[in-house]
């Protein structure tokens, strides 16, 4: 059985720190364009990315 109302997507900020990615290395990747989603540059590090369905990179990794 699916719950509709679950838990949202988790997003490029949640999945970097799972990563064990600090917050301060997370800022400084994206902040020079370093960190990509699916190969894009990402704009907002909240932006979701559910497991599974996504590649997250960070500086260049």
């Amino acid at each position: 059985m699916t719950d509709d109302q679950g838990s949202p997507a988790p997003t490029v900020r949640s999945r970097a720190l799972a990563a064990g990615i600090t917050e301060e290395r997370l800022q400084m990747h994206f902040d020079r364009g370093a960190v990509l989603l699916d190969g894009v540059p990402v704009a907002d590090l909240d932006t979701p990315a559910p497991a599974g369905t996504s590649r997250v990179n960070f500086g260049g990794q």
